[in-house]
């Protein structure tokens, strides 16, 4: 598949995996943002995944002189067809919660919130936004609307990071987690972001050995305070349980990756200087390290990719430009059932 800027061995593997799964996938700010409609187009000719492009008047599609065809629908958000049946469907699932009906039909008039209700109602399969809205507005319908797998699910993200150089985690990849929604997670919430990921890297990414750090200021007790003790709870939580994969901590980021630093500061750790799966004490240090990875280290990023929900439901970074988006989709088309 030729896709200009889109051509390592795993970009590859990822686009052909969406294809194959040739789901419907919504993009909300379609009429919005030229990047996003870019990568829906680009999607759509490939047969990546098909497409539904929202708008709310014509004048970005006109631009580009967009045609619908099998694999590319555009819809108009301020008087589709579909608005009866997702303001009854909205109102019913968040009238207890003292929406009205009025305040349904408001809220549809944001694009956000009418494609989760595509996802929740089943009319697509899911959802790639945040070109355009903060993560907490990308998210939020998602999370009143979609919800967790279990009433008890914890919704957190994933970056998948991807380099040139193949030194780096398995193949060049590596996944970090949680960049984009848990702000201060506990030990346990550690603990289900850590087993979450793991399963995320061999369902989406194929990564067929984890190999799991849990981060810190801190390497295996050489520093004490509350990210370390909260992390090094973690570790005890995760191992209690006994993963089928590497996972230690609390490692210092150059001894989780170093082999040479692991085996000073963590001598005769499994993760040997190896880990491909990176978990964070908290946001910020996440959010702060894979923008670094991207902009000073050159690494292609795909995410914030979420998980944990009922159906997947998508954010992006605000800086996301046309392949970026297109990796998201075909994220997401792996990512639904």
């Amino acid at each position: 598949m030729n896709i200009d800027g889109l051509n390592s061995a795993f970009e590859q593997k990822l686009l052909e995996g969406a294809k194959e799964k040739c789901k419907t996938i919504v993009l909300p700010e379609a009429g919005m943002n030229e990047h996003v409609l870019n990568a829906g187009i680009i999607v759509a000719q490939n047969k990546i995944a098909k497409i539904v492009l929202l708008v709310s008047d014509k004048k970005l599609i006109n631009k580009f002189d967009v045609k619908e065809n099998d694999y590319l629908k555009i819809v108009n958000i301020t008087n589709s067809e579909l608005l009866p049946i997702l303001q009854n469907a909205l109102y019913l699932k968040r009238k207890d919660k003292g929406l009205t009906e009025e305040g349904a039909k408001e809220l549809l008039k944001n694009p956000m919130y009418f494609g989760t209700m595509m996802v929740e109602l089943g009319l697509v399969d899911g959802q790639v936004g945040g070109a355009e809205f903060t993560s907490a507005d990308a998210l939020r319908p998602a999370l009143q609307i979609v919800k967790g797998k279990t009433p008890t699910s914890l919704i957190s993200s994933l970056m998948i990071m991807i380099s040139e150089n193949t030194n780096y985690g398995e193949n060049g990849v590596i996944m970090l987690s949680d960049c984009g929604l848990n702000m201060d997670p506990t030990s346990e919430q550690l603990k289900t972001i850590c087993f979450d990921t793991v399963n995320s890297a061999r369902k989406i990414v194929n990564i067929k050995n984890p190999v799991v750090a849990l981060l810190c200021y801190s390497t295996k007790g050489s520093a004490d305070g509350d990210c370390a003790l909260k992390v090094r709870k973690a570790n005890e939580l995760i191992n209690n349980e006994n993963p089928d994969f590497i996972v230690d901590g609390e490692f210092q980021f150059d001894a989780a990756v170093v082999k040479s630093v692991c085996n000073k500061k963590a001598p005769g750790s499994k993760v040997d200087g190896k880990a491909n799966i990176l978990i964070f004490p908290d946001l910020q240090s996440g959010n702060i390290a894979y923008k670094i990875m991207q902009r000073f280290a050159g690494f292609k990023c795909i995410g914030p990719i979420t998980q944990g929900f009922k159906k997947p439901v998508n954010d992006l970074s605000r800086g996301a430009d046309t392949n970026e988006i297109v990796r998201a989709i075909a994220i997401t088309a792996l990512q639904c059932e």
